[in-house]
C-alpha cells in the first residue's frame, strides 16, 4: 500500500485522494448490533491494509511527579509512550488512549500506522486511567476530573516533545484519541487555545463520550442487568461462553483468538443479547477495578485496602480484587473521586465535577473550530439519541456518524481508516 501511495502522489493526486484510493474496496460494516460490534470489532475481510514492520519505539520517561511507588504497583513503572518517527521533517500527531489502555495497545499501533502512512510522526500516550499514568504523570492520581486529567496529559505531551532528538524537525502538531481519550482530546485542544504550546492543525475525536458520567452509568447498567450473581457469577458466565465455542474449536482450524475468530463465533453461535451486553459491561468494569485499586492504594483512601495494610509485591490480592470489581462507576465517583477533591475541607459540588466532563460545556468552542472533527456510530452503546444529535448538530459536516459500528467496533475498517487519513491529509483550515 505504501508503494501505491508513492506512485499515486507521483501522478500529482492529492494526499487525501491517494489515501482513499489505496484502501481495499469493501462493503458496509457487517455487524448490525451495536453491542456485538463493540465486542467483535472489525472482521478480517473489512480491515484496512496498513503498513507492517514500522520502526516503533517504546520510550521511557522520568516520572513527571515525585511519588513513592507502592510495592504492589511496581509492575506499572516506568512511564512509557509509543512513537514512530518519519525520517524527513513531518508533523507530529498525538494519540490519546481510551479507558485503562496503555500506550502499547493494539489501537495505538493501528492508529499510529494509519497516520504514519499519510506522512505523520506519531506519539501514542497512555490513558490517565492507566496505572502507569497514575503513578508517573498524574499530579492527582484519582482519575476522573477532566480539568486535572487534561493538564496532566498536556504536561506529558510537552515531555514527549522534549524527548525528541534535537535534530528532529516537527512541522506542526495534530491530535486524536478514542473513547474517553477522544473526549479528553477535545478539552486538550481547548486548553491549548490559552496555553499555546501546540496550535493543533487537526483534531479528530473517535467515538467520544459526550457526558462521561452518563456513559459510564450505561456501562454499569449493562453489567448489573445482565451478569447474574455479580462477581460470583463470572465463572459460570465464562464457562457458558467457552462451552458454546466447542464447535469452533473442533473445526480443525488453527485457534487464533482474534477479531475474525470472534466474528465467526458471533455468526455461528448466535449468542444471546444479554450475554453480549454482559461482556461489554465486564470489560469496562475490569478497567474500572484496576483504576480504583490503584487510586485507593496510591492515596491510602481506605476504601478498598485498609490504610493500615501495607501490601508487598507478593501478597495475595484476592480480597481486594473482589472489592475493586464490586465497585461500580457510581461507587468510584462517590467514595473515591469526590472525597479526594473535597479533602481538607475543600468544597467541590458533585454537579460541577460532572459538568466538567461534558462536551456540551464547550459546545461553542467545538462548533466554531473547523479543525475539529468527530467519528462515531449511531449504535454506540455509550451514547444516547440526544448525544448523537448533539454531535451531529455541533459538528455539522465535520461529523462522520455511521449507522453501524458500536463502540470502536468499526475503527479498523477500511472505510474508517480511509476517512481518518483523508481528515488528517486535508489542508489545515
Amino acid at each position: 500500500m505504501r508503494i501505491f501511495l508513492r506512485a499515486c502522489l507521483a501522478l500529482g493526486w492529492s494526499l487525501s485522494a491517494c489515501a482513499v484510493a489505496a484502501q481495499p474496496a469493501t462493503g458496509a460494516y457487517p455487524i448490525e448490533d451495536g453491542l456485538a460490534a463493540t465486542v467483535v470489532g472489525t472482521p478480517a475481510d473489512y480491515k484496512a491494509e496498513l503498513p507492517a514492520n514500522l520502526d516503533f519505539e517504546v520510550r521511557s520517561l522520568a516520572p513527571l511527579v515525585e511519588r513513592e511507588t507502592p510495592p504492589t504497583l511496581r509492575y506499572a513503572r516506568p512511564l512509557q509512550y509509543l512513537r514512530v518517527m518519519q525520517k524527513d521533517p513531518a508533523p507530529l500527531a498525538y494519540v490519546i488512549a481510551g479507558t485503562g489502555a496503555s500506550a502499547l495497545s493494539s489501537k495505538c499501533i493501528m492508529l499510529s500506522s494509519a497516520l504514519y502512512e499519510v506522512g505523520y510522526s506519531v506519539a501514542c500516550l497512555p490513558s490517565p486511567t492507566s496505572m502507569t499514568f497514575m503513578l508517573g504523570a498524574a499530579e492527582h492520581p484519582v482519575p476522573g476530573r477532566m480539568r486535572s486529567d487534561v493538564r496532566d496529559l498536556y504536561r506529558l505531551m510537552q515531555a514527549v516533545r522534549d524527548d525528541l532528538d534535537p535534530k528532529t524537525q516537527v512541522t506542526g502538531y495534530a491530535l486524536t484519541g478514542w473513547s474517553l481519550g477522544a473526549t479528553q482530546a477535545a478539552f486538550l485542544a481547548r486548553h491549548d487555545e490559552t496555553a499555546g504550546q501546540f496550535n493543533f492543525s487537526h483534531v479528530l475525536l473517535l467515538n467520544p463520550a459526550v457526558d462521561v458520567w452518563a456513559s459510564v452509568k450505561r456501562m454499569d447498567a449493562l453489567l448489573a442487568d445482565n451478569l447474574d450473581g455479580g462477581f460470583d457469577g463470572i465463572p459460570a458466565f465464562v464457562a457458558r461462553g467457552l462451552g458454546g465455542l466447542k464447535q469452533l474449536y473442533s473445526s480443525g482450524d488453527p485457534l487464533r483468538f482474534n477479531e475474525d475468530f470472534l466474528y465467526r463465533a458471533y455468526r455461528t453461535q448466535a449468542p444471546e443479547q444479554g450475554d453480549i451486553a454482559a461482556i461489554v459491561g465486564l470489560a469496562f468494569r475490569l478497567s474500572l477495578a484496576n483504576m480504583a485499586f490503584g487510586a485507593d492504594v496510591i492515596t491510602h483512601a481506605d476504601v478498598i485496602v485498609p490504610k493500615d495494610v501495607e501490601l508487598g509485591p507478593y501478597d495475595s490480592l484476592d480480597p481486594y480484587i473482589r472489592r475493586s470489581f464490586e465497585m461500580s462507576f457510581e461507587d468510584y465517583f462517590e467514595r473515591l473521586l469526590l472525597p479526594y477533591w473535597n479533602r481538607d475541607g475543600r468544597q467541590l459540588a458533585r454537579a460541577d465535577l460532572i459538568a466538567e466532563s461534558d462536551l456540551r460545556s464547550i459546545r461553542a468552542y467545538l462548533a466554531g473550530h473547523a479543525d475539529i472533527g468527530v467519528f462515531t456510530s449511531e449504535d454506540d452503546p455509550i451514547l444516547d439519541d440526544d448525544e448523537i444529535a448533539f454531535l451531529r448538530d455541533t459538528f455539522g459536516a465535520r461529523a462522520r456518524i455511521r449507522p453501524r459500528g458500536g463502540h470502536m467496533g468499526n475503527l479498523g475498517s477500511a472505510n474508517t481508516i480511509a476517512a481518518l487519513q483523508q481528515f488528517f491529509s486535508r489542508p489545515a483550515p
